[in-house]
This record gives C-alpha cells, sequence and structure tokens, in this order.
C-alpha cells in the first residue's frame, strides 16, 4: 500500500486486508456491491455482480469516482483498453494538499485524473522535485490547493504560478491537456483581467453612501435597486424558482437573499428572506459596517459551489462578510471579504434568481457584473 500513488477518494474508502487464495468475490458481493480488489501490478474493479475488469493505478481515482455511476461500463467510460488492461489516456496531474484544503472537504469530480499527497512544506521547488520522479504523471506543471485556493505550478520554473479557483478547474484541466494554453499564458491572461477584480483591500474610515454622494446611517432604511437588468415580459426562461419548496432554498441555516424583477417593479430589485425583504439598512460593528434584513445579516458561504447571497442571524465570520465597492457612477458592487470576483445574478425564472460570487470567474471581462443601486425608504 505505502507504494502506491494516493487518491482524493482514498478520504472515502476503507481498505481491508485478505487473503487471495481464499477470496470469493461473489461472497463479498453481499456485503460490499463495488469494491476494488488490489494486486500487485494492477487492480481489478468490481460492480454489482458483473464480470470484473482489471484496470491499471493510474485509473484508480478515476474509476473509485465514478463508482456511483453504477454499471462497468459507465464506470470505466473515461477509459481505454490496452493489452486488456483499462487505462486513463491522459497523464495524471499530481496534487499537493494541505489540511482543510477545499478538495478534501467535497466531491471535487474534476480533480479525478489526479493523483495527491498532503504537502509538508511551502517550498514549490521541493514538490516539483517529487512530481519529476514520478514519470506517469503530467510534467509540465503541478497542482497545489491550500484552503480554497488552488494554484498550478510550472514544474521547470516554480515562480510560475496561477492561481484560480474549483469552479475553473475542469475548464483549465482540458485546456492544459489539449496545449491549449500553459501556464505563463493564464498568467497573461490574468495580467489582462485583473482590472475586472475587485480591489480586496478595505477603505479606511469606510461609510455607506447612495449614489448622489449622500451617507447611509447606521438604521437608515433602503432599498437595493440593480440598475443593469431590466424586466423582460417576453423572456422564455422557466420559472425554476417557484418550483423549488420553500424548505430546500434554506442552507447552512442562511436564506438565500435574491434577485428579483416584475412588471409593475422597475428597475430590479434585490429581495430579501424576511417579510419586509426590500428593507435593508447598515450596522456598523467594531469599525466593520454590515447590510442587514430587518435582523439578519447579509453573508456568502465560502464553498465555491454555494457561494450565493444569504442573510443570516448572528454576526457573520470574516470569510463570510460581504465587502462593498464603489463603482465611478458611485452605485454598489459586492463581493465576498477579499473576493477575486464581483457578485453577479443568476436568474432561475423570468421574474427572480439566486446572486452569486462565484459565477463571474466563468465569464471574467465578457459581461457586467451586478451593479446596484441604493434608494433611500
Amino acid at each position: 500500500m505505502d507504494a502506491l500513488d494516493k487518491c482524493l477518494q482514498d478520504n472515502r474508502v476503507t481498505f481491508i486486508p485478505i487473503n487471495t487464495a481464499t477470496f470469493d468475490a461473489q461472497f463479498e458481493h453481499k456485503t460490499y456491491p463495488r469494491f476494488l480488489l488490489l494486486e500487485k501490478d494492477y487492480f481489478v474493479t468490481h460492480v454489482d455482480g458483473e464480470a470484473p475488469v482489471k484496470c491499471n493505478y493510474e485509473a484508480r481515482n478515476k474509476v473509485m469516482s465514478n463508482f456511483w455511476l453504477g454499471r462497468i461500463q459507465r464506470v470505466t467510460s473515461d477509459l481505454k483498453q490496452v493489452n486488456g488492461l483499462w487505462v486513463s489516456w491522459r497523464p495524471l496531474v499530481h496534487f499537493f494538499v494541505y489540511e482543510g484544503a477545499d478538495s478534501l472537504q467535497s466531491e471535487c469530480t474534476a480533480l479525478h485524473n489526479t493523483v495527491f499527497e498532503y504537502a509538508n512544506t511551502d517550498d514549490f521547488g521541493a514538490l516539483a522535485e517529487i512530481v519529476k520522479r514520478k514519470p506517469h504523471c503530467e510534467q509540465k506543471y503541478f497542482g497545489v490547493n491550500n484552503s480554497q485556493t488552488y494554484t498550478l505550478v510550472n514544474t521547470d520554473n516554480v515562480e510560475q504560478k496561477y492561481e484560480f479557483s474549483r469552479l475553473n478547474l475542469r475548464t483549465l484541466g482540458f485546456k492544459l491537456w489539449k496545449k491549449e494554453t500553459t501556464v505563463q499564458s493564464l498568467i497573461d491572461e490574468e495580467a489582462q483581467l485583473a482590472v475586472f477584480r475587485p480591489n480586496p483591500s478595505r477603505r479606511p474610515g469606510f461609510k455607506l453612501h447612495d449614489a448622489d454622494g449622500r451617507e447611509i446611517v447606521d438604521g437608515e432604511p433602503f432599498m437595493l435597486h440593480i440598475v443593469n437588468y431590466e424586466y423582460d415580459p417576453e423572456s422564455d426562461m422557466d420559472d425554476e424558482y417557484d418550483d423549488i419548496p420553500e424548505d430546500e432554498r434554506q442552507f447552512y441555516g442562511k436564506e438565500w437573499v435574491k434577485a428579483m424583477s416584475s412588471a409593475d417593479q422597475r428597475p430590479c430589485f434585490v429581495n430579501g428572506a424576511l417579510h419586509n425583504g426590500t428593507r435593508f439598512h447598515a450596522e456598523t460593528i467594531d469599525g466593520v459596517m454590515y447590510i442587514k434584513n430587518e435582523n439578519r445579516y447579509l453573508t456568502t458561504h465560502l464553498d465555491p459551489m454555494d457561494d450565493y447571497l444569504y442573510s443570516d442571524v448572528g454576526v457573520p465570520a470574516k470569510d463570510n462578510r460581504i465587502q462593498i465597492h464603489y463603482a465611478e457612477d458611485g452605485n454598489i458592487l459586492l463581493s465576498a471579504w477579499g473576493g477575486r470576483t464581483y457578485a453577479d445574478y443568476e436568474w432561475m425564472g423570468d421574474e427572480g434568481g439566486m446572486i452569486t460570487f462565484g459565477l463571474e470567474e466563468l465569464y471574467l471581462g465578457q459581461s457586467d457584473p451586478l451593479k446596484l443601486r441604493i434608494v433611500r425608504l
């Protein structure tokens, strides 16, 4: 076992020593419908009593990630058969992860074609030397995941580093594999896109004010109008949001804060989860200003797959705060605290949708982020 490359899926499986002379696969299926039998030079994939198939170890993480699909042909759908073995047809990407890394906390499907190991150093040069000793791995670059940040590193020049979020994993993986880009090209592109990203620095003595420059004092009620979207009565989008049960609109004890539109309410507006959902006010605590909907604070979640705008009771932790930025016209833009992108809207019907902090990452520079106007009540 010590000689095997580790996989992210190893965190979610149980290893059981066996005696191959007495092992009975049919009997084991009664307890374990799907399992791998690890041999010296290959492993055997058993799925729901179907005829087992042999795979090389480079495909292990991919096979285990696909177990939930059922049926052998689906589990091996991303592999090719060579000399009787099902193998991965792309070089494995070596990922180094730190304790508490995002990839360890959730199902990262874009990391199927990887091997990984825990990093015990911040010396990327030392990590590069480990990758060079593994010829079955991609040699031009490797990945690092620390907390929510993913980094691609040039193996031959570790000063070339490109940081990104989990949302970009799959797209970047395919671009790199198809040789449509390089780590340096990604760095060059990021330099061009930097103008579209928020400044994470806090403004000393920050004050909230409306588009005319008048200060909004704590407790003063206001609405948040959406400047750059108009209600479209001809929209053919399905009313998906209306079909979601009320109890499924809550996550982690928080409530979605929605972007709303209607024929009789122009422009579109932000609506909180409470009865007076359109009524917001500011509250300053220890020098930090928060926006509230009645007794609930606007907040978000660290998970890039669930980074919508919510309202929640209790003062948000620093990583869950919302940061406010001023546009040149005096309107405001939102980001997660220290976030790399502004908030945008994800319409789920012709009259409403969610406000998200991750969607803009996929369209950075191609569309305008959510822009809000503070309207006093």
